[in-house]
């Protein structure tokens, strides 16, 4: 079976990260542009336990007596955490067993769900990507899995900002000639 974690890598956001990786290759709820991991081959908006909270306190508690720096514990990996529906698990177990900040790296699609705006709460720090405001520059770099809007993403995002006790870091990839100018995208005025 293949680990969970991997690194600590170093990170210009985090220092040194290990990554946790808790969702199956390219299951995440976009296929943007721009993903380095290509292709999304399962866009869903379903949280499942895709890996066992046992599974990655074994692996972080493995990492954690092999390394003697890691600054976050980052969960993150080959599609959007907050699919996992043991999110909030692992999280509260991680912070049981180690003193590190635990950051959560995120497309931030479902935080309009309470369920992972209260996984995402047990964090120290949560990094949520928004890469548009519009819905069609949203349509165009995101490519949402159906039934989600740039509505429900950023009203997630505020009542995520406005209740949460840790750190944001709103990540924004800008993307050449979709969303890198001040006049923005004409058909959604």
């Amino acid at each position: 079976m293949k680990s969970v974690t991997y690194g600590p890598v170093p990170s210009r956001r985090l220092g040194f990260s290990l990554g946790v990786d808790i969702i199956p290759y390219k299951v995440c709820s976009y296929n943007c542009i721009y993903c380095q991991l290509g292709k999304t081959t399962s866009r869903t908006l379903t949280r499942k336990p895709y890996v066992s909270p046992a599974t990655v306190i074994k692996g972080i508690k493995a990492a954690i007596s092999e390394n003697k720096k890691i600054d976050y514990i980052t969960f993150s990996g080959s599609g959007e955490p907050t699919l996992n529906k043991d999110l909030g698990e692992m999280i509260q177990k991680t912070k049981k067993i180690t003193s590190i900040p635990v950051a959560v790296l995120t497309n931030g699609s479902l935080l309009w769900r309470k369920s992972v705006r209260d996984d995402l709460a047990l964090a120290d720090l949560v990094v949520p990507s928004l890469d548009a405001v519009s819905s069609g520059i949203f349509k165009r770099i995101n490519r949402p899995a159906k039934g989600l809007s740039i509505k429900k993403v950023l009203d997630g995002i505020k009542k995520f900002a406005d209740d949460f006790k840790g750190e944001i870091r709103l990540e924004i990839m800008v993307v050449k000639n979709i969303n890198d100018s001040k006049k923005g995208d004409e058909k959604d005025k």
